[in-house]
């Protein structure tokens, strides 16, 4: 929402998990900071804070560690610090490429594709040039809660790359221009793998405890199938052979790294660093970059020959039962 804007709420920091329903990040820049104290006076079951005796004080920064204490004879005049009031400002926002991180990297040939840890941002870079060459695409994807890893993860190939994550996947193809389109294949994700040019997805057959977005931790049962692989018509289906079976699964890498076919590793951990076989190491300089075309295909899931089965229960008019001149009367009633 772009304007001025009063905000209720809190403000909390350095939390992973805070409740249902995780608030959405908001982004923008701290115009000041103040730490708020109110006198607070004894009570037969403690402390009380009253009401309306708010100062406050403007800093530089909120301190590093805050806790109110009670233990009144450590508070000048009976007053305690309870707060920080933050002033933000919704329509500063910093540049996204200042807070670009590094967590998913995948490489084929000369060209790097680099996805921020969080924010839906995808990175080429052109090694074939000294430095190298860095196309900064923003997607049509979520921003996703930031971990200490990664939440998604790219697999490139010499058309473009895939993305993947536990809820989807995405097709990205690069056109000659330099334009990006984009397209999500389907709305279910996982341990994926690119083997062979096709794209699998490992399942975990046991039982085992998983961190829900919604619920918290909850209880998985495990997936039906060891292994699936996305088939022509962009459907993930199981995958019998055994021998395919114990090769792809043998195959999954960490989402952070990539080698490349010359030996050189590819680490994304915040920023990007490139690792010689000679175990030489040097640092990427992800700017300056140039801001890329992107085309979002949106597909309609209505004209999709998949779903013609779900279109003939929902669609109206509805079938009628019985003689084929019977009617149906339809009347308002007030």
């Amino acid at each position: 929402m772009a304007g001025r804007v009063e905000l209720t709420g809190r403000l909390i920091a350095g939390i992973r998990w805070i409740g249902p329903g995780v608030p959405t990040r908001v982004q923008g820049r701290v115009r000041r900071v103040q730490i708020v104290e109110q006198r607070v006076e004894p009570t037969d079951r403690g402390l009380r804070v009253v009401d309306g005796t708010e100062r406050l004080t403007e800093v530089d920064a909120t301190p590093y560690r805050f806790w109110s204490d009670g233990d009144l004879t450590s508070a000048e005049d009976h007053f305690q610090a309870t707060g920080v009031l933050v002033d933000l400002d919704l329509d500063d926002v910093p540049d996204a490429k200042e807070e670009f991180v590094a967590g998913a990297v995948s490489v084929d040939g000369r060209y790097v594709w680099v996805m921020d840890r969080s924010n839906p941002i995808l990175l080429r870079l052109d090694t074939g040039s000294t430095p190298p060459r860095v196309v900064e695409y923003l997607l049509p994807l979520t921003i996703e809660p930031p971990t200490d890893y990664w939440t998604r993860k790219v697999h490139a190939d010499r058309y473009g790359c895939w993305i993947t994550s536990r809820y989807e996947v995405f097709r990205c193809d690069r056109a000659g221009d330099g334009t990006l389109t984009i397209e999500r294949v389907c709305a279910e994700g996982g341990t994926s793998v690119l083997v062979d040019g096709r794209l699998f997805l490992v399942g975990h057959m046991v039982p085992n405890l998983g961190d829900d977005p919604r619920y918290g931790v909850v209880r998985d049962e495990g997936d039906t199938h060891r292994l699936r692989v996305l088939d022509e018509e962009r459907r993930f289906v199981p995958v019998e052979d055994p021998a395919t079976v114990a090769r792809v699964t043998a195959q999954p890498r960490r989402a952070d790294t990539a080698r490349g076919a010359d030996g050189t590793e590819w680490i994304a951990v915040g920023g990007l660093t490139a690792q010689a076989p000679d175990g030489a190491r040097r640092r990427i300089d992800l700017d300056p970059s140039t801001r890329g075309t992107v085309h979002w295909i949106q597909s309609d899931p209505h004209t999709d020959p998949a779903n013609a089965d779900i279109m003939a229960r929902i669609s109206f008019p509805l079938p009628l039962h019985g003689k084929s001149d019977e009617s149906v009367e339809v009347r308002a009633h007030e």
